[in-house]
């Protein structure tokens, strides 16, 4: 139903779209906001200031009533505690944590059912769509209360950047606000119930982006709030151009942000970053406040763990896997659950004097920008949710060495079918032409590479912004570091550092 919704509002006329904005901004805004919000957020300002006593006492807290809950209403846990000879009075404090075992993504996709409350209305949860840092599919369910727990913490990071819900803000994140098939301006669509700018992620080419920046001006927006590789592309563009667009505030998430990213986007928009980081499972809430010293980790949204591969505590600056707890999902509580992704931790104090301890820089997907055969520039993320509508897909990779051509690397729980492979390559058409092929192969694994990234795309194709021209973003970073470390590039096949396909599978798909 909701890919069907799509493709309704894709052929609906400019001004049906922005009412359509305005009528889906505006259920979302009564979903997130109201009494239960303005409470949360109330706390949350107090709590920021709270000794990290007070914030392990409000973790314990929590942590006691999620695990009676998960104990007497969801099955799974139920029973991996009796296996254990557990009862929630053995879980009490969170040195206590250790005595349940760390929960897997295979674990959840195999017992999604089973981690569900029973106790909770079904009617009453959203569910929603992972594809994770390993690029693994996963559904899940959130209830009401970590929706609107999210969003207080969302807005707290908003404020440490001097923002307030209302400003005038751009987006250019996951979805495709505007059809592909259009070449002409408007490139955005306006949420007039949140006052917010949505922009298209995947009209980004030198010739549109001027659009972008005069409607961005135009509106006297103050924030963006992106992807890391979307801010960089309309940076670097103005960087070759000799513009600015002073702004307060950038927003980056969901992607690893890098230095060559960060220093042009404040280079450009004349204000500095505000990385964030959580997950769809909502275990865990970070962001950078506005010393920009490292994320603090929003103890009040969930416990995090930072262990080593035996599963023990790593000590403060040295990296380890991250495994959260998360504080306010009672319809489908995930506790110690290992996201993926690695991490450390830091007994160094903000120089804001808030008590929320620090996080170093995080190691997730690791992805360059996709260039298509007219000079648009896509952030990969875009192209992700293609794999999300095919069942069967355990983990993909893009392979790009030519703008007309991509090869899609796919691990499977079973063969596909050719209907499935003609809704893959259909789905990616939507999202960048049908004039770029699709090469299909299969693989049995996409390790991570040594330094525990995992390249979900990966292109050689140069990028190019109005004369100048550029190493994608990757193979950039690592051309750098190679000259440091003489080691060779991170996680790039060899035949596509030659300049090869990529392919050799089973077909054109």
């Amino acid at each position: 139903m909701e890919y069907l919704g799509e493709r309704i509002y894709g052929h609906c006329p400019v001004p049906i779209q922005n009412l359509l904005m305005w009528r889906y901004g505006s259920l979302i805004r009564k979903e997130r906001f109201g009494p239960e919000y303005d409470r949360l957020t109330a706390f949350l300002a107090r709590s920021e200031w709270f000794s990290l006593d007070e914030l392990r006492a409000y973790q314990e807290e929590r942590l006691r009533l999620i695990v009676a809950h998960a104990y007497e209403t969801v099955p799974y846990y139920r029973e991996v505690m009796d296996g254990l000879g557990l009862t929630p009075a053995d879980i009490r404090r969170l040195d206590d944590l250790p005595k349940l075992p760390v929960l897997t993504r295979e674990a959840v996709a195999a017992n999604l059912e089973r981690l569900v409350s029973t106790a909770v209305p079904r009617k009453s949860l959203k569910k929603v769509h992972s594809a994770g840092t390993t690029g693994t599919s996963l559904y899940m369910f959130w209830d009401a209360a970590v929706g609107y727990m999210n969003n207080a913490c969302l807005w707290r990071e908003r404020r440490w950047a001097g923002i307030e819900f209302g400003d005038p803000i751009a987006l250019m994140l996951g979805r495709p606000i505007v059809p592909l098939r259009q070449t002409k301006p408007p490139f955005w669509r306006y949420n007039r119930s949140w006052n917010q700018y949505l922009f298209s992620p995947i009209h980004l080419k030198n010739e549109n982006i001027p659009h972008y920046l005069a409607q961005m001006r135009r509106a006297g927006v103050v924030a963006l709030d992106a992807y890391p590789t979307s801010a960089y592309v309309l940076a670097r563009f103005m960087e070759a151009e000799g513009e600015y667009l002073p702004l307060k505030a950038v927003f980056t998430t969901s992607e690893p942000l890098l230095e060559v990213e960060r220093e042009v986007i404040e280079d450009r928009f004349r204000c500095r970053v505000f990385d964030g980081y959580s997950q769809s499972e909502r275990v865990m809430f970070t962001s950078e406040c506005e010393k920009h010293a490292g994320h603090h980790i929003y103890m009040e949204y969930g416990i995090t763990e930072f262990l080593d591969d035996d599963g023990d505590p790593v000590a403060d600056g040295t990296v380890g896997r991250v495994v959260g707890t998360g504080l306010h999902n009672f319809g489908m509580p995930f506790i110690r659950y290992d996201v993926g992704d690695t991490a450390s931790t830091s007994k160094d104090a903000c120089e804001c004097g808030r008590g929320l301890p620090l996080m170093g820089d995080v190691a997730m997907r690791a992805e360059d920008v996709l260039v298509m055969p007219d000079g648009t520039l896509m952030p990969p993320l875009m192209v992700a949710r293609a794999f999300k509508l095919v069942p069967g897909i355990v983990r993909s990779q893009i392979l790009q060495s030519v703008p007309e051509e991509i090869t899609a690397r796919l691990v499977v729980e079973r063969p596909l079918s050719a209907s499935d492979e003609e809704d893959l390559v259909r789905n990616i058409a939507e999202r960048m032409g049908p004039e770029v092929r699709v090469r299909i192969e299969y693989v049995d694994d996409i390790p991570l590479t040594g330094r525990n990234k995992y390249r979900r795309v990966i292109s050689t194709v140069p990028l190019t912004w109005g004369g100048t021209t550029t190493a994608n973003l990757y193979e950039e970073e690592d051309a750098a570091r190679r000259k440091r470390e003489d080691d060779p590039p991170d996680g790039v096949p060899a035949d596509i550092r030659s300049g090869g396909t990529g392919t050799g599978g089973n077909g054109d798909g």
